[in-house]
């Protein structure tokens, strides 16, 4: 399991910068939309999900977000 707060907190991104970095994968989203879905507080989308993750220089696969239903 991969929890992408602790990934961002590793690489030293700040919650603009990873917007920035996710904004380059097609996605936009803003410091409290991260906030909030690295607190819990929302769900993010799959699409929203990959493009994290690649900014982030993570496998999308290895994302963790909950189970399938």
């Amino acid at each position: 399991m991969v929890r992408l707060k602790d990934v961002r907190a590793l690489t030293g991104l700040t919650m603009n910068q990873l917007a920035d970095r996710i904004a380059e994968h097609g996605v936009q989203i803003s410091e409290g939309g991260i906030s909030n879905v690295e607190n819990g507080n929302k769900q993010a989308s799959d699409r929203l999900l990959i493009a994290w993750a690649k900014a982030l220089g993570l496998n999308p696969l290895n994302v963790w977000h909950g189970p399938l239903r």
